[in-house]
Order: C-alpha cells, then structure tokens, then sequence
C-alpha cells in the first residue's frame, strides 16, 4: 500500500470512529458534531467564493451556519416556518439538480453566497438537529443510518463501477460515475437500509426503505452537485482538514443534500 492510501486509509478510520461515536452517545453531542459540519462546511464554502477576503469568509460562516442552527434549533418541530424553511431548502436542491443540466451555471455563487450557503448547508442542518432534538427518546440509529447508507451507496458506486462500469454518468461533471456503479450502489443501498430495520429503531420499514431509496438518488446528487462547484471554482477539494480526503464540504456534500428529503419523508410518514 502507498503512503498516500496509506493515510486515506488510517484518516478514514479515526475519522469514521469519531463521527459514528458522538452520533451515537447522546443527542446533545450529535448536534455538536452537525453544528460543527455545518460551520466548516460553509467556511470552505466561504474560501470557494471569496477567496481573497476573511471578512466575507467569517461573515460567510456566521450568516449561513449559525444564525440558521441557533434559530431553527430553538423552533418548535413541525411548525408552519418550520416547514416553510423545509420547503425552501428542498426548491433550493431541486435548483442545484436542474443547474446540473443546464449549460450555464445559474447558481448566484458571488451575488448571494451567503444565501445560498445557508440555503445549502446551515438550514438543512439547522433542520435536522431540531429533528434528532425532538426524538424521545433519543435514537441514535436515524442520523447514523443516514450516514451509513450514504457510506454504503459511495464505496458500492465505486467498487462496482470500477469493476464493471462502462457507461458513463455524468462526464461533464464527475467522469468517473458510471451508470453501472450508480446502480449497484442502489441495490447495495436499499439492502442495507431493509438490515437496519431488523435494529431495534423506532423508524419503521417502510421509512428506512424510502429512505434508502432517497439518500441513494438524492445522495448521489449532492455529490454532483458539489463536484460541479468545485470545477466552477477549479479546485479539487473543498479543503484540506482530512489527510487524502479534502474537506468537511467533500465528506459530507450528500449527507448534507439528502437532509431536507429526509426530514421531509419523515413529516409525511408522522
């Protein structure tokens, strides 16, 4: 094994130990660790746009991670601005998709960064805090699910699609997607979320099969779209706090996408 492989490998592990156990402990350590995603994440998000000014990149962190967490953290669950917050980060991700296909970028990065990296971190995260608060009892298998199956779904795109995959993806974006890893990254996906329900979760089998089903495509989809924010800004990663694995914005870009599809899933079924 190369060094470099060497590193990703060992930086993987630590760091994939260290998420699934705050997850895991107790809710209050869940939202230290979501909060502190969303305020590196928009940081990076900040260096990508405003490169040569601090001041845009620190106001980019406070306007866009943490404003939003502190007051959607402290909105009553299910609320009507609740909801309306839901709506507007999932037309928000429904932008990014349809951006994909478009062949001019229609995302106002420079105009409205602040905005729109609320609108694409810190309010999705903001979301889900509230709803991993208002569990009772506290179920630690709902946001370690999640990131799980994403887990799943990106090591099943690229063993099979290294393996067997031809046909490709997406080029303009991310050559390296095929057609064939993405859906044997569904099957894989799916398999695993009907095993969580076999865990003793308080979510039921249709919830975690729905969902599996959501963080497979709309995984997916965050991982495009934030590839194709890094080829605008042409860089390869967000950052470079992880050793062989970039930034905060590059190890969670699905996970991040997926949470407003989530929350909403769970609204319907409840």
């Amino acid at each position: 094994m190369s060094s470099v492989l060497r590193t990703r490998a060992i930086t993987g592990i630590i760091f994939s130990i260290i998420v699934l156990a705050l997850l895991i402990k107790n809710s209050f350590s869940a939202t230290i660790l979501l909060a502190l995603i969303a305020i590196l994440s928009s940081y990076e998000y900040g260096r990508l746009v405003y490169s040569e000014s601090k001041v845009l990149k620190i106001a980019t962190v406070t306007v866009s991670a943490l404003v939003p967490i502190t007051a959607i953290w402290n909105m009553e669950f299910g609320s009507s601005t609740y909801k309306i917050l839901l709506y507007f980060a999932l037309a928000w991700a429904l932008i990014n998709i349809v951006n994909l296909y478009t062949k001019n970028n229609i995302i106002p990065h420079k105009k409205l960064g602040m905005l729109v990296s609320a609108l694409y971190i810190g309010i999705p995260i903001g979301l889900f805090i509230s709803l991993i608060n208002n569990l009772t009892p506290y179920d630690y298998l709902l946001p370690v699910g999640i990131i799980v199956l994403i887990w799943m779904s990106d090591s099943m795109a690229y063993l099979v699609g290294s393996r067997i995959g031809k046909t490709k993806l997406f080029p303009s974006v991310s050559p390296n997607k095929t057609w064939e890893g993405t859906i044997g990254a569904g099957i894989f996906t799916i398999l695993a979320a009907f095993g969580i329900c076999f865990l003793k979760t308080e979510f039921s089998l249709t919830f975690w099969l729905l969902g599996g089903i959501i963080i497979w495509i709309f995984g997916g989809y965050g991982d495009l779209v934030e590839s194709q924010l890094k080829r605008y800004y042409k860089v390869k990663d967000s950052g470079n706090f992880l050793p062989g694995h970039g930034g905060f914005l590059d190890r969670f870009d699905s996970f991040i996408f997926v949470l407003p599809f989530v929350i909403l899933l769970y609204l319907s079924l409840n």
